[in-house]
Parts: structure tokens; sequence; C-alpha cells
């Protein structure tokens, strides 16, 4: 059964269905008979184990989305063990809210296809945390391939229709939500919602904002302002602050560094999320792009300037008067009802990005200015 699920999914991944009807609906016949089959005989072989494991797959700013949901299913499991497995490089994110010794990173060996697809070794892990019920607030094919041939008592959370005979009690994702909501939807009807506490408070001792953490890039490459664009706003902002760019490893260059230092302009490289969070704890304000970075700064208490271009703000900023945004609006942004532009917030080949490169350095000091302004005199 595990062969013909691996192939289903690999051909999933591989050939296009989507707009014809006839295939789609062949597929989810065949897709519930296989699945059926596969959860009834699973089922056979459960054990009441004790402990409810969370699957949590997500990069770092939807990490942070999560929070609401995984304080909510701790809260109602009190007096159970609860796991979280979760992406190779989030295990730090989850550090902090949840006991390290109970969040388990899946290695990126594991990922396949794009990150589409974990193979029989991710499955290993979560087998042996013998669970007896899952909660998956991830929603996509990478989850779906990890839990179909559980043995847990009971299987429930999120995902695309065509997974759904995994599911004991299933809800289909619903994107067109705010972020948070995407994931609160996954235990509405379960369990009661107990929203985290978050500190809104900046974690210093400052009455006014004195230093600025910069983080030029993102996960997708539409998302980004300019490396260029974003050295200049620092020239400029360095003349009244203490100012830093940040970077990800995998996201800089000899050449970048070179340039960096022949012009003095202050860096820093984080080499983990955790060198990522804790370089964040250090600054007043952070500037960035709709990234983890971003939203780690939020969760933390810090104020944040964030640059929007093919995403919807209102469905991804953190409420409240410490967050503040810039957006080109063109005909092509998205609409206050769409999460993201037409082109699947640039996913799908954005001829021209303008939304982003129509944003001047002059547009977002001038604003970033305003906001300092009116957060120095709170």
């Amino acid at each position: 059964m595990q062969i013909v699920f691996d192939y289903l999914m690999y051909k999933s991944i591989t050939k296009k269905i989507s707009g014809n009807f006839i295939i789609e609906n062949l597929l989810q016949f065949f897709f519930d008979v296989v699945l059926k089959l596969i959860r009834f005989l699973s089922k056979l072989f459960s054990k009441k184990g004790g402990s409810v494991c969370i699957i949590s797959i997500h990069k770092l700013g939807d990490s942070i989305f999560t929070f609401d949901t995984i304080n909510s299913i701790k809260t109602y499991y009190k007096n159970r063990d609860v796991f979280i497995i979760c992406n190779y490089n989030s295990k730090d994110i989850y550090n902090l809210i949840h006991p390290k010794e109970f969040v388990l990173n899946l290695p990126k060996s594991c990922f396949h296809f794009n990150d589409r697809y974990l193979d029989s070794k991710a499955r290993k892990i979560l087998r042996s945390l013998n669970p007896e019920i899952i909660i998956d607030i991830t929603g996509v094919m990478t989850s779906a391939s990890l839990i179909f041939n559980s043995t847990a008592k009971e299987i429930f959370g999120i995902n695309r229709k065509l997974f759904r005979s995994i599911y004991d009690k299933f809800i289909e994702t619903n994107t067109n939500l705010v972020s948070k909501q995407i994931y609160l939807n996954a235990i509405k009807e379960i369990i009661p919602i107990n929203p985290i506490i978050t500190n809104k408070v900046r974690n210093n001792n400052s009455n006014s904002i004195k230093t600025i953490l910069i983080a030029p890039f993102a996960g997708w490459k539409s998302r980004e302002w300019g490396l260029g664009k974003y050295i200049t706003l620092s020239e400029r902002l360095s003349n009244d602050y203490e100012v830093e760019l940040l970077f990800d490893q995998t996201f800089i260059t000899r050449e970048i560094i070179d340039y960096l230092s022949i012009n003095g302009i202050k860096y820093y490289i984080s080499k983990s999320v955790n060198e990522l969070i804790n370089k964040i704890k250090e600054y007043d304000l952070v500037i960035g792009n709709d990234s983890g970075p971003i939203h780690i700064a939020e969760f933390l208490g810090k104020y944040t300037f964030t640059i929007y271009g093919p995403t919807n703000p209102y469905y991804h900023k953190e409420e409240g008067e410490n967050h503040e945004f810039i957006q080109k609006v063109l005909p092509c942004s998205p609409t206050s009802s769409e999460r993201l532009c037409f082109t699947d917030g640039g996913k799908d080949g954005c001829p021209s990005f303008e939304c982003m490169s129509l944003l001047s350095v002059d547009e977002v000091y001038e604003k970033l200015l305003k906001s300092i302004s009116k957060w120095n005199s709170d």
C-alpha cells in the first residue's frame, strides 16, 4: 500500500490535473478508496499511546502564525505530552513557546520534490512517538505523505480535498483567510480557541527607537524590495540611528560582503534560526519584507516596518500600533478580498515586479521617519 501511495503522490506532483473535471473526480475517487483502505488497516495496529502530535511543517513566517493554534491545543491537552513535528529549520521558532524536548524537526534529507514529499525516514520519526492523536495544521501534500499510514487512533486537521480520507475529522484548507486563522480553522470545531498572549511591549529599556535592524531578503524573490535599495536606506538612517543589515548565510555572497566592508556598512550573518532570533532581540525596530524575520520581530514585541508588494498586508501583518507598512498599490495588486496578486504572489511568473521596483527609497524613508516619530512620541 505504501508503494501505491508513494506513486500516487509522485504523479500528483509531476502531472497537472487542475481544471479537468473528469480527471479530478476520478483521481479523487481513487485516492478516497486507497487512503480509506490504508487508514483502516493502519488503525488495526493502533495502540493507546496517550500523546498528541502536532504536524506543523512550515517556513519561519508561517510557523509564527501557528502559535495561537498550538497554544490552544496545549491548553486543551494539558494533561498529555504534546509533541510538535516541524520543518528542518523551524525547531528554534517553536522553542519560543514549547519545551525543546517535545519539538522534533525533520532532517532536510527527508524532503523530496521541492519539499512536497516526505519519505519513510520521516514516517519512522513519527512512529517513534506512538501518538494517539495527530493534529495536522500544515494542510499540504507534505504532511499528508507523513501521516497517511500512521497507526494513531485519531487524525484530524486541514488539508487539500484530495487527501481527506486520511483524516477522521477533516477540514479543507482555506487560504483565503488571515494567516493565523488558516491554522485556527484546523481545530475550531474540536478544540476551544485560546490565543497566546504575546509581548506587545519593546524588550528593552529605551524610551525611544535608537537601534534598527534591516532584513533585506525573503523566501520569495517577488517579495524582495531589493538589496541595493536597502543598503541606500541603511546609509540614510545611519546618520541618526545605529543600523545593521541582517543576512542569512545562504543569501549573501563574497561580493556583497566586500562591498559592505569597503563602505563601512555594519552587517551580521546569522548561521542559524537561533542566532537570527537573538539578533532581533537586540534591536528596537526591524525593517524588512513580508518574511520570517519580520514576523519573529512582531512576536517578540519589536517595532516593525514592512515593505509589501504582491501580498496583501491585512492578511499577514500583526495587529497593533507598533507595526507599520508601505505598499505601492497598482491595478494588479491584491484586492481587499485577495491574499495574493493574480500571479500567486509572483510565484507564477510576474513579468515585471513593478509593485517593488517602482517603490522608491525616498517614499520608504519618508513614511518610515513618520512612523518612528509617532512611536517615539507615544
